[in-house]
């Protein structure tokens, strides 16, 4: 019956439906029209606003009565705008010039007069209906006289009819307002409910309680809900009267008790509890009932059975009794499982704290209600610090029989240690790992749920959740909604991760976009994706995938053929006017001679294999968002001996981490197992501390410090080389040589530990460096974060050179 309660739904229903086809000459759709009229308000220009108003009145009454709609209460929002907007229309249309369209407008008026419930709304609508008519017609003879409307056979009609009287005469029309309860209509009876709100009082409740009894049951139950709603306190006997029922009628007035509330009915309701018939409706009043309850539960408590001991149990648990834990503790040890179960259930929502170790007792005991158990023990925690939890959860997990049902507090603590230790149990089988993995907003728990999503793509759901909460930096955005497109099978998730990807200014995003643009199911929201991000960051999108993807969206807007379309077409025709194309590196003549090979020549990476989304060449430069991770690598195609690498580089935002792989196999830590990773860091960021000296920039990392630098501003390039010949290692920095050492030396050849320990103490960091004698392999970008640009990249193969002499 709530649901036959909103109000005037025909009339929205008539005219929203019909909006949808409604359209100008410019094949815009009416509220595409309202909204660039809003767009447009206020404005000072007189030829503009005619202009505007001209098309509001055009497609009315469609647009007033959607205009009308987006009136909101005065305290909630401002409605200037609306208002202009509404009242400019009127002005237009009274023009004895604009005759044509002044019925039509005057109906939107009509209209949204029905549909708006809001006093001042009205009253603001009824003076613009007003200033439609002659200063000597009166409102009650507007359009049409409510008594005529009243007696119409439409229930449209009547419920005008209502409205109107209600406006008109106030308390005067409540005799019209009773006698339409008897209605046959329910909206029509509704209308008289909610119409009659404005000037209800005890005077009028009385007057629909003594026509109460002849009512149909529909209406009855109508009355009861309008009853609570208004909150008529004089109607409590009537209501706790009818509570005693049986039906939908009963129901009703279950429910208006729980709205109307006090304490002779918290009482009554109570006494329902023990009804089966009615303990679930009586159940579901107290919940939401504004009386403290807390005292008749913890008495009534012990003392119940059955239906009452089940709804108290709810209700303890639901309104957070927290003095009843003690006996809903002792309850789950009833001898009566379905007693002990609802129990179990209840814990949760009356726990505290200071009971995390008896519960954790509980669960590991419990043979039934695990889940349940599981729940409260959380619940419990709650008032805990994170550090807390991580250290009783995993005392727990060690100290179990069954130490999965310890996981999800183990999750709840969002540690990273908890992360890592629940990855590897899953990674071992464990799906209650994996389960508890998913509760947590930490994103280091994304990759593992991804994973999962091969076999069950709800984890996606959670991944852009996750995602969402917990990374802010658009390009890692961007990377994590790329992967879980790409391990999604299911229709729905992909378009709705395509429109979300539309949202993320980022060079990923835009060319994952571009991909989906051939695809019948999904190339409409690419293409407006593809849209945003370039109207939002044009100059940060590489010129060639500028242009490319967007001459390719333009057909999908053209088949789609809205007015929308068309802007969105010439929104891209202006952004691929305003791009510039990037000309591509040229070697100077000097390292041409010397023999040098472009890597990079500002446009493309067929020189390059590995992290090709994690480095993504953007107008000239090579744009790093690769997390940190081996297969987060870019690496040469070719492998080198003896070389010169040179490039340049800028940090765009504070804290960049990087590094240049020498001679690393692929899909290892450059590091450790190639020959080494020359540090690529804004060692002057605060975050950086307490730097060991062997991870400033340059360093050969963990076997030879170099010299600190100062790096250049964020957002100034600076120019790096690297020499590797045999063991010797140089690393240059604007012209400054910060490390110029042989490596064998550095470790006194001892690139492992002699005793196989692992533990090595001729090596800086005390680690094995097993790569670094490695004669040959790739130079790598390793890839430890976002911010950070290259170009100009370049290198000299020495012992090509030697070989061809």
């Amino acid at each position: 019956m709530i649901m036959k309660k909103i109000l005037i739904s025909i009339f929205f229903a008539v005219v929203l439906c019909g909006s949808i086809m409604a359209q100008d000459a410019r094949q815009r759709k009416m509220e595409t029209i309202v909204q660039d009229v809003l767009a447009a308000m206020p404005t000072d220009d007189l030829a503009e606003f005619y202009v505007q108003m001209a098309d509001l009145a055009g497609s009315a009454p469609e647009s007033v009565v959607y205009l009308a709609s987006r009136l909101q209460p005065a305290e909630a929002a401002s409605n200037n705008l609306v208002e202009y907007a509404i009242s400019g229309v009127v002005r237009y249309a009274t023009d004895p010039a604009n005759a044509d369209v002044k019925d039509n407008v005057r109906k939107g008026i009509e209209l949204a007069l029905n549909s708006v419930e809001d006093k001042y709304n009205r009253q603001f609508l009824a003076a613009q209906l007003r200033l439609m008519n002659p200063s000597d017609v009166k409102y009650e003879d507007v359009v049409e006289k409510p008594a005529s409307l009243a007696k119409s056979a439409d229930a449209n009609d009547r419920c005008r009819a209502l409205w109107m009287y209600a406006d008109l005469l106030g308390a005067k029309s409540a005799k019209k307002m009773v006698s339409a309860l008897k209605d046959e209509n329910d909206a029509v009876r509704t209308s008289a409910l909610r119409a009659s709100a404005s000037f209800a009082d005890d005077a009028f409740y009385a007057k629909v309680a003594k026509v109460y009894p002849g009512l149909s049951d529909d209406a009855k139950e109508e009355v009861l809900d309008w009853f609570g709603d208004v909150a008529a306190v004089s109607q409590t006997a009537l209501v706790l009267s009818e509570a005693k029922g049986e039906g939908k009628v009963a129901e009703a007035a279950i429910r208006a008790a729980g709205k109307i509330g006090g304490d002779d009915v918290a009482d009554a309701l109570f006494g329902l509890l023990k009804d089966p018939e009615s303990s679930d409706a009586a159940l579901e009043a107290l919940r939401y009932t504004d009386v403290d309850l807390d005292g008749r539960i913890i008495e009534r408590l012990p003392l119940a059975s059955g239906a009452e001991l089940s709804a108290l149990l709810d209700l303890a648990s639901d309104r957070r009794v927290y003095d009843a834990v003690q006996t809903v503790m002792d309850l789950t040890a009833s001898a009566d499982r379905t007693v002990s179960l609802k129990a179990a259930s209840a814990l949760a929502g009356v726990v505290r704290t200071e009971n995390f170790d008896a519960l954790a007792k509980m669960l590991e005991n419990a043979k039934d209600g695990v889940d349940s158990y599981i729940a409260a023990l959380a619940a419990s925690a709650k008032g805990l610090s994170a550090d807390d939890i991580y250290a009783r959860a995993t005392a727990l997990v060690k100290a179990s029989a069954d130490p999965e049902r310890f996981y999800p507090v183990l999750a709840q603590s969002g540690k990273d240690n908890a992360v890592y230790y629940l990855r590897d149990r899953y990674e071992e089988g464990s799906e209650a790992a994996l389960t508890a993995m998913a509760g947590m907003n930490n994103r280091r728990v994304i990759n593992s749920l991804l994973k999962a999503a091969e076999k069950d793509q709800n984890y996606l759901k959670r991944v852009i959740e996750i995602t969402d909460a917990t990374i802010t930096d658009a390009d890692r955005k961007s990377v994590e909604y790329c992967k879980a497109l790409d391990k999604t099978t299911d229709p729905k998730i992909k378009r709705s991760i395509v429109w979300s990807l539309g949202d993320i200014p980022t060079m990923n995003a835009f060319i994952k976009l571009g991909s989906y643009l051939d695809d019948p199911n999904l190339a409409y929201p690419a293409a407006n994706g593809v849209k945003q991000i370039a109207a939002k960051c044009a100059s940060d999108l590489d010129y060639n995938a500028l242009n490319t993807i967007l001459k390719k969206a333009v057909p999908v807007f053209e088949a789609a053929g809205g007015a929308d379309d068309g802007y969105a077409i010439d929104e891209i025709a202006k952004i691929l006017s305003d791009a510039k194309p990037f000309e591509k590196y040229e070697l100077s003549d000097e390292e041409k001679a010397q023999g040098f090979e472009l890597l990079f020549d500002g446009t493309d990476l067929s020189k390059w294999v590995g992290d090709t989304v994690g480095y993504m060449p953007v107008n000239g430069t090579i744009q790093v968002t690769a997390g940190y991770g081996d297969e987060k690598n870019l690496y040469t195609r070719k492998e080198y001996e003896d070389f010169v690498f040179r490039f340049e580089f800028r940090f765009n935002k504070p804290g960049v981490n990087n590094g240049i792989g020498v001679r690393t196999p692929r899909g290892v830590d450059a590091a450790y197992y190639g020959m080494c990773e020359v540090q690529v860091l804004d060692h002057d960021d605060p975050i950086y501390h307490d730097l060991m000296e062997y991870q400033v920039h340059g360093s050969v990392y963990g076997i030879v410090p170099a010299k600190r630098i100062v790096h250049k501003p964020l957002g100034e390039w600076s120019y790096e080389e690297i020499r590797v010949v045999g063991d010797r290692v140089t690393v240059t920095v604007n012209g400054e040589v910060i490390v110029d050492a042989d490596v064998r030396e550095a470790c006194q050849g001892h690139n492992v530990a002699p005793d196989g320990s692992g533990k090595n103490p001729y090596t800086v960091d005390g680690y094995d460096h097993p790569g670094l004698f490695n004669r040959k392999g790739h130079i790598c970008f390793c890839g430890h974060g976002a911010g950070l640009q290259y170009r100009n990249v370049r290198v000299l193969d020495l012992t090509a050179q030697k070989k061809a002499k």
